[in-house]
């Protein structure tokens, strides 16, 4: 049987080793993965709804997003759903961007590769110029997608970019890294 000091010892043990998991699980989940639910088809045929993401918040912390990354958007951004976008980043800050012809064009060039197979419906949007610190998004489903063409979501600002995509963890069929 334990004395009273061993009990002791063995309990602040345990105490810090479960204040340490859970400040490591904060830190981890603020600053570098955390996961996302594709809850529409808008992302279709890349991404299906009810797949999970494992999404790299530390691609931002370091770098810039680049043109076709899949990026989760915060939900502050989105004022009808309050749920996180999934969405491609198309354009970036500065460019000009025009839909013509069922087309995306960037500074006057079609966009090689659309990352769609579908034709890009303007849906009202016209000719832009994306202001510095935002960025286009669109689903690659881009008939059946409510994105930067619309008002209502508009031009994402960086700081509501949570992070990049990069690994599809549902189904377990379809586990890998996204392109």
């Amino acid at each position: 049987m334990k004395s009273d000091e061993e009990m002791k010892k063995e309990i602040y043990s345990w105490i810090k080793t479960i204040i340490f998991a859970i400040v490591l699980a904060v830190i981890f989940r603020t600053y570098i993965f955390r996961t996302a639910y594709a809850m529409s088809v808008s992302m279709e045929p890349t991404l299906h709804e009810g797949q999970i993401l494992i999404v790299s918040r530390i691609n931002y912390l370091v770098g810039k997003p680049e043109r076709g990354d899949i990026v989760v958007i915060d939900s502050e951004q989105d004022k009808l759903e309050h749920l996180n976008l999934i969405k491609r980043v198309v354009g970036l800050p500065g460019e000009t961007v025009e839909i013509k012809n069922n087309r995306v064009y960037i500074d006057g060039k079609m966009l090689e590769p659309d990352f769609t197979q579908s034709p890009t419906p303007d849906f009202g949007f016209e000719k832009t110029t994306i202001p510095e610190g935002k960025y286009m998004v669109m689903g690659d489903n881009r008939e059946n997608s409510r994105d930067s063409r619309f008002k209502s979501v508009g031009f994402i600002e960086e700081e509501y970019l949570i992070g990049k995509a990069v690994f599809r963890l549902w189904p377990l069929n379809e586990i890998g890294k996204l392109k």
